[in-house]
């Protein structure tokens, strides 16, 4: 193989065409604005005399130099190096990395274009490791059934890749020489026996490697699972065990209830407004006198008008609000000595003894208070008196029988006839301005 300056300018150049066989004339030899070139010397469709001489060339300084850069193998499409893999919870894990940098190397006992059973390699030579194959890619790659034809042998393949060689390198020896020979760039492994196995050593060493970690996976997901159906099961129980809870509480409920029954539904009617009145229009009708004549013998115009005053469900003990308040003042307070002590409890009992009470109401009134009392002794801190059988609604109209007498003691403390007695719940005593005297009212 020539180059166009190597040779007679021409036809004298004496060349022929590496693919077609035709005779070529060398042009532009000694010219410096264009580049030196063959051309045929008569018209025809040849095409490839290129690439077949830039082809022959290159195998030819193989074979004149037997001297190679090998390229470093650092894995393939189907091999990454280093490999890897994927768990089965999604994580990646990486094998050894497989070390197999490039190296220049002799060539010896070289051939090119020795058939090998059903393929040809464009070099066959050997070095330190053994045989080498090598491919000279100028137009066309190795086709990939010859690629592995040669990888199941075990033989190791490499390519050469001069497919966008710049045309003007071939007018210059060294660059050539250096491109074919020596450039890391242009050359990979197809077969490499070596470095793959190594590859598989590492692979083998991964597989075995995750599938460790798949069984730890797999051994933490039953865990998981297992809990998470004793969770569930737990949580049946429970959920089972609170409707129970729940089934006895309203048996329990109801069975509380039915004590109460009627009275329940009677509350509704008792406590209506039209009711009330109507008891209220009743008992002052037949109160009103008894209540004024006890009224007026209280010397202190403001108790009077204390007596007279009186709120909610004070119409509770079967009298007029104004007679039990005057009598309770009578009994309890008028012409007693100053100092002298009671208790609102003894005013409650008193007054619900002497003139009576409505037991419809008070036997539901007491159910609540006795709940209360169960409660707070079970070490609950209850205030409101009501009873857990009964509706908000229920508890809500169902009357206090101690708050009117409560609330007649409070208006008699505000008006300076009694005292309260600090630290004894409800006890209180006739103060010393009491209306036991006559005092001038206001």
């Amino acid at each position: 193989m020539w180059s166009p300056k190597q040779v007679a300018s021409g036809r004298e150049c004496g060349c022929v065409c590496p693919a077609c066989g035709a005779p070529l004339v060398a042009k532009a030899a000694d010219s410096t604005c264009r580049r030196p070139h063959f051309a045929h010397l008569a018209e025809t469709d040849c095409r490839a005399g290129y690439e077949t001489a830039l082809h022959k060339k290159a195998k030819e300084l193989v074979a004149e130099h037997a001297v190679l850069l090998l390229p470093a193998w650092d894995g393939e499409t189907e091999m990454p190096n280093p490999p890897q893999m994927q768990d089965d919870s999604g994580q990646w894990w990486h094998g050894a990395r497989v070390e197999f940098p490039g190296r220049q190397v002799h060539l010896e006992n070289i051939r090119l274009e020795e058939t090998q059973g059903d393929y040809t390699p464009d070099v066959i030579a050997e070095d330190g490791a053994g045989e080498l194959l090598i491919e000279i890619r100028v137009s066309h790659a190795v086709e990939p059934l010859k690629r592995r034809r040669i990888q199941s042998e075990g033989k190791r393949l490499i390519e050469i890749d001069l497919s966008r060689l710049d045309p003007d390198v071939l007018l210059d020896e060294a660059r050539l020489v250096q491109t074919v020979l020596y450039a890391p760039e242009n050359r990979v492994w197809l077969a490499c026996p070596e470095a793959t196995e190594a590859w598989r050593e590492s692979f083998r060493a991964l597989k075995a490697q995750v599938a460790q970690r798949n069984l730890q996976i797999a051994e933490l997901r039953q865990r998981q699972e297992d809990a998470q159906k004793a969770r569930q099961r737990a949580a049946e129980q429970a959920q089972a065990e609170l409707a129970e809870r729940l089934a006895q509480r309203e048996r329990f409920r109801e069975q509380e209830r039915s004590r109460y029954q009627a009275a329940l539904e009677d509350l509704p009617a008792l406590v209506s407004d039209a009711r009330i009145e109507m008891l209220l229009a009743d008992y002052g009708a037949r109160d009103g006198e008894e209540a004024e004549q006890l009224i007026a013998q209280i010397p202190s115009q403001t108790v009077q008008q204390v007596v007279r005053h009186y709120g909610p469900n004070a119409w509770l003990y079967q009298v007029h609000p104004r007679l039990w308040q005057a009598a309770c003042y009578h009994r309890f307070v008028l012409g007693q000595a100053a100092g002298h002590q009671f208790n609102q409890r003894e005013v409650a009992r008193w007054v619900m003894q002497r003139f009576g009470r409505d037991e419809v109401l008070f036997s539901l009134f007491r159910a609540q208070y006795s709940f209360r009392d169960k409660a707070r002794k079970a070490g609950f801190q209850k205030r409101r008196i009501s009873h857990w059988a009964f509706t908000d609604l229920e508890n809500w109209q169902i009357p206090d029988f101690y708050k009117p007498i409560n609330a007649f003691v409070d208006r008699l403390i505000y008006a300076g006839a009694l005292q309260s007695v600090p630290e004894l719940l409800g006890e209180v005593r006739i103060s010393d301005e009491s209306s036991a005297r006559p005092t001038q009212g206001k």
